[in-house]
């Protein structure tokens, strides 16, 4: 009988949630599966910064880089608000800051939504992968310094088509590290900004000795 409840048990547990999509929820955000409850239209960045206090950096870097997937053209602003974000990190602040003006920008409900939305679709099986472990690599200044690398790469002009990817996929790592106290993650959140910071270091290289070509033609 014990077994036959214990099995009972584990079978009426929900599904684990990332804790990024669990704040989401507390904000306001739904899925689209139920009706949601009586809510704002939209939350001001300060509001949202403030309620996910506790969440702090890994919560404002996990949002902002969902939010940047869909807006290729604006990457250049939401690379250099993550980059402001992980500086921060890298020099021990305890919460992250913005600026007022940053503050009062409102970000509409639907656009939560949304965010939820590509966590329910995309990254389900995220929440079976992850849970606190190798927590010594969670180490704010060196994290931090990876997501300022990623941040001002991910701001670059870059003529490369999906070129944001590169760098928003490793700070969704970093984000999700940070969050379930997950040293693993945190360490492919290195390894992926190590190898960001290479073909950059490629790439700047190609762009020189194509200049370098065109000025021999030139002159």
């Amino acid at each position: 009988m014990d077994v036959e409840r214990a099995r009972d048990t584990i079978a009426a547990e929900p599904p684990r949630r990332l804790r990024l999509d669990e704040l989401l929820r507390e904000l306001g955000a739904h899925d689209g599966e139920h009706t949601p409850p009586p809510r704002a239209a939209a939350i001001t960045v300060g509001e949202l910064v403030d309620r996910s206090a506790e969440a702090g950096f890994g919560f404002l870097v996990g949002v902002l880089t969902l939010i940047a997937i869909p807006f290729f053209g604006l990457s250049t602003p939401f690379g250099l608000a993550i980059a402001l974000v992980g500086g921060q990190l890298a020099i021990g602040m305890a919460r992250p800051w913005l600026p007022q003006r940053a503050r009062r920008r409102e970000l509409s409900m639907t656009m939560l939504d949304r965010v939820l939305g590509i966590l329910q679709r995309r990254t389900q099986f995220l929440a079976k992968s992850t849970r606190r472990r190798w927590e010594r690599l969670l180490m704010p200044r060196l994290v931090g310094l990876g997501i300022v690398l990623l941040g001002l790469g991910l701001a670059l002009p870059l003529p490369i088509p999906g070129s944001n990817l590169i760098f928003l996929i490793p700070l969704f790592v970093y984000a999700v590290g940070l969050l379930e106290r997950d040293g693993i993650w945190v360490l492919l959140g290195h390894l992926g900004t190590l190898v960001d910071m290479t073909l950059l270091v490629v790439f700047g290289a190609t762009v020189l000795i194509a200049l370098e070509h065109a000025w021999h033609w030139l002159f």
